[in-house]
C-alpha cells in the first residue's frame, strides 16, 4: 500500500493559483492593469498591511505561521513601490494598531484608515507612476453587515483618501479586500480607472492577488 506525502510548497502554489481564478476584475479603463515593471507604484490603505486572509468565526480563527499581504505579494513579483509612502503608513500603523476585537466574531468590519492629506498625496504623485487604494471589510459569524459606514458603505476618511488620490494620479486602482458585497457608488463619483474584487483569500492571499495586477 502506498502512502502519500503532503508538499506544503504544492499546496502553496495550488492555493495561490486558487486565489487567482476566484478574484473578479470589474473595470480596466485605458489598460492601467497589469501593473508593469519598472513602474513605481504608491499604495494607500492601511489594508496594504492588514490583509485580511478570511472572516470571523471558525476560518478566522485559524492559525496560521504568515500571512502574506499585498504589500509583500507585489514586492515579491517584481513590482517597485514608493518607499516614502510605505514609512509613513508603517509609522501611523505603529501608533494605530490593528484592532483585532474580543472574543468570538468580536472583530471590528473594518478598521480605521489613515487620513491622507492634499499636500501628502501631491508630494507622492510626483515621485510615483501610479496608484493603488486598498479597502478592507472583515465578515462571517456572529455579526451582519449593516448599512452603515465602515460595514456596508465606505467610510468618509476612505472617500476622502480616494477623491484626493483621484485628483493628483491619472492611473488609479481601487482593490477590494472583502468577504462580501458593499456600496460600489464610488466607482460613478470617483471614476477610478481599475477596480478589482480580491475577495479573502488566506494565508497566501497577498500573492495570489498580486498575481492578478501583475
Amino acid at each position: 500500500m502506498g502512502h502519500d506525502t503532503f508538499d506544503i510548497k504544492q499546496y502553496a502554489r495550488t492555493a495561490r493559483a486558487v486565489v487567482a481564478e476566484g478574484i473578479v476584475m470589474l473595470r480596466n479603463e485605458g489598460g492601467v492593469l497589469p501593473l508593469r515593471e519598472g513602474e513605481r507604484i504608491a499604495l494607500f490603505g492601511r489594508g496594504q498591511f492588514n490583509y485580511y486572509k478570511s472572516g470571523t468565526g471558525s476560518g478566522g480563527m485559524v492559525n496560521v505561521d504568515k500571512v502574506w499581504n499585498i504589500t509583500e505579494g507585489l514586492t515579491e513579483c517584481g513590482i517597485r513601490l514608493n518607499e516614502e509612502l510605505r514609512g509613513i503608513y508603517a509609522q501611523w500603523e505603529k501608533e494605530n494598531p490593528f484592532d483585532p476585537g474580543v472574543g468570538w466574531g468580536g472583530e471590528p468590519w473594518s478598521q480605521k484608515e489613515m487620513p491622507v492629506s492634499e499636500e501628502l498625496v501631491k508630494k507622492i504623485a510626483q515621485t510615483s507612476d501610479a496608484a493603488l487604494c486598498i479597502i478592507g471589510r472583515t465578515a462571517g459569524e456572529e455579526q451582519d453587515a449593516t448599512d452603515s459606514e465602515g460595514s456596508y458603505r465606505l467610510t468618509e476618511t476612505e472617500l476622502d483618501m480616494l477623491r484626493k488620490v483621484r485628483a493628483e494620479f491619472g492611473k488609479m486602482t481601487v482593490l477590494l479586500n472583502v468577504g462580501g458585497i458593499i456600496d460600489m457608488s464610488f466607482v460613478k463619483s470617483i471614476k477610478p480607472d481599475a477596480v478589482i474584487y480580491g475577495w479573502q483569500g488566506g494565508m497566501i492571499g497577498g500573492l495570489g492577488t498580486a498575481d492578478v495586477l501583475t
